[in-house]
């Protein structure tokens, strides 16, 4: 898992994995860097990673080495790109750049790179996905599923902190409890359609490897255009 935390432990402890090894940027056990993981190709079944990739200078290098170091599977959650969501961005609902992880880390560290610098919402779409890794990976098929939705799971204390956006405004008049349960029953009812759904804040992506390109041998650990391809044209 990169970046991950024992919070992340904990949730794919109840899917049922056991075998889990746990790495960050800094961490003293496996210290590995998303962008540029030091692992050789297909050292792990699964790799996954939790609201991690918006923190990196390239996350479309990072879902590259998820790929390359997996031997089958990468599963990672993201923010979710949508018209409505970028109408929120627009409303002042919502904010480009993560601000208040810098703050909640006394201005030190919590953004881009884990450093000073509040990293901007990459946010994510399944054709994004898609065209990420085959040009990371053009050498292999892949299968790409993609699951936006509504998450919002937010402590009363953070609401009250959004200070960059509306949000906080909105809590401190409602109050933070009364608008985390509104929240709440709002995301039940979104989540209840597949358009509405499909505008949620949340991308869940399951990418699959599969076999070589039909057009790609593979020789000494390297990749080739097969001879006579183009007659095949």
């Amino acid at each position: 898992m990169l970046g991950g935390e024992q919070e992340d432990v904990d949730i794919l402890t109840a899917c049922g994995f056991r075998n889990i090894v746990l790495s960050n940027i800094e961490a003293t056990d496996m210290a590995l860097d998303a962008e540029n993981i030091a692992l050789p190709d297909n050292s792990y079944p699964v790799v996954f990673a939790h609201a991690v990739l918006h923190h990196c200078r390239c996350p479309q290098k990072a879902v590259g080495e998820m790929v390359r170091v997996s031997q089958q599977h990468v599963f990672f959650v993201e923010p979710n790109d949508s018209w409505l969501l970028r109408l929120l961005v627009r409303l002042d609902l919502s904010f480009p750049y993560e601000l208040a992880a810098v703050v909640d880390h006394e201005y030190v560290h919590g953004s881009m790179r884990d450093g000073p610098i509040p990293n901007y919402i990459y946010r994510w779409t399944g054709r994004e996905v898609e065209k990420c890794i085959a040009s990371y990976h053009p050498e292999r098929q892949f299968e790409v599923h993609a699951h936006p939705y509504w998450d919002f799971y937010v402590k009363e204390d953070e609401l009250i902190g959004r200070k960059e956006s509306r949000v906080a405004a909105l809590a401190k008049k409602v109050g933070p409890r009364n608008f985390v349960r509104l929240l709440h029953l709002v995301q039940a009812v979104l989540n209840l359609t597949p358009f509405l759904r499909s505008q949620g804040n949340k991308f869940l992506c399951a990418i699959f490897k599969r076999e070589l390109q039909p057009w790609i041998k593979a020789r000494d650990a390297r990749f080739y255009l097969k001879k006579g391809t183009k007659d095949s044209w």
